[in-house]
């Protein structure tokens, strides 16, 4: 009778023990489901963890598309510069390569020398000398064909040497040949890295100009329309520097100064309208240098093509002995990546970014860095 009660007791145990963990995890798991499902009800889903964008105010759109066709019109400066080691370097390859045709043409006249000598070399050149003179009768003769033996080996010589002198020439040639022709592959990719950089920006600042509504940006259009128009009336009123005088073709009033200075700014008038277009330098589009370049160059002064470059030469102006025709830089001293022509009266005529024309614009709407006057 005991015996079975324990019995019984230690089955109804083994019975407690089986069932209790499987009990225990249905509780758990359970218990699990449920705090992951209280977690994923109390936290915000996607659309409600990020918060909605703040709308830009026109000032601050404004501000971003300045600094994007800033960036946009370096990169073009960029590419200018990149433009003109590539023609230069192709010039100068074409050059090598020239050489090369020429330095082979000598290698292969010296090679053929090379081979006349080697047949005119002594028959007996294995026998010695002194023997030869022992067992020869004619002393004399001898003596001569060995004169004329070592001259043949001296000019023979002379002629390898030679030989060898152009062989290696003409190595160098080749291989400085193959070096600009990697250059100029290399510098090629980089014209597009850069074009589609410049690009890039173009895009981007289109996009924030998207982000205002239809009235904002009419609003923002009319502003630019406005200033540009101040500036062409402030241009075109004069100025201390300057002279006025009508223009009854045109209606307005035309702002010269003297010397060359009137005669750049004169041409970069005459652009007035023209699209910006990155690269160009005239005739019927223009970016910021290549304008000044054609300015000053329509004034019988050479300057260099890019806007850092042209910080470089002629006489460094102060900003208050600015003169019509003065050279005015921006954004960086050490490097501008932009460049106008002063115009007077607080004004300058220049080729802003893509999307723009050649237009005036007052001189403090961008960060004036330098002047310089090229003559």
């Amino acid at each position: 009778m005991t015996s079975r009660h324990r019995g019984t007791n230690r089955g109804d145990q083994r019975s407690s023990a089986a069932v209790g963990p499987r009990v225990l995890r249905r509780l758990v798991v359970g218990g699990s489901s449920l705090a992951l499902a209280v977690v994923a009800f109390a936290l915000p889903g996607p659309e409600l963890a990020q918060a909605a964008p703040t709308a830009l105010t026109v000032a601050e759109a404004k501000a971003q598309i300045e600094q994007l066709q800033t960036e946009s019109e370096a990169i073009d400066q960029q590419y200018v510069s990149v433009q003109q080691q590539i023609d230069a370097g192709k010039v100068e390859l074409s050059q090598k390569q020239s050489d090369v045709q020429v330095q082979t043409a000598k290698v292969t006249q010296t090679k053929r020398q090379v081979g006349q000598v080697a047949l005119a070399q002594f028959q007996n050149r294995n026998v010695d000398t002194a023997a030869r003179i022992f067992f020869t009768s004619d002393t004399d003769n001898l003596l001569s064909q060995v004169s004329t033996v070592e001259k043949v080996s001296e000019n023979q010589n002379t002629v390898l040497q030679t030989y060898q002198e152009q062989q290696a020439a003409l190595a160098e040639l080749e291989h400085s040949t193959q070096t600009d022709l990697a250059v100029l592959t290399d510098q090629q990719k980089q014209l597009t890295t850069l074009r589609a950089d410049s690009e890039a920006k173009v895009a981007e600042s289109k996009k924030v100009l998207a982000k205002l509504t239809a009235a904002e940006q009419a609003a923002l259009a009319a502003a630019d329309k406005k200033a540009a128009a101040d500036a062409q009336a402030m241009a075109e009123g004069g100025s201390s520097t300057t002279t006025a005088t009508t223009d009854d073709t045109s209606g307005t009033s035309s702002i010269t100064g003297t010397g060359r200075g009137a005669k750049a700014l004169a041409f970069a008038r005459d652009q007035l309208g023209k699209p910006y277009v990155y690269a160009a330098a005239g005739p019927n589009s223009f970016d910021c240098s290549g304008l000044t370049m054609k300015a000053w160059q329509a004034a019988g002064v050479t300057i260099p093509r890019i806007a850092a470059a042209q910080s470089r030469v002629g006489q460094v102006v102060s900003k208050a002995d600015l003169q019509p025709g003065d050279l005015v830089f921006f954004y960086n001293a050490a490097n501008p990546s932009h460049v106008g022509m002063y115009v007077g009266n607080g004004q300058i005529i220049h080729a802003p970014h893509t999307g723009s024309v050649v237009k005036y614009a007052a001189l403090s709407s961008m960060p004036f860095v330098g002047a310089r006057r090229p003559g």
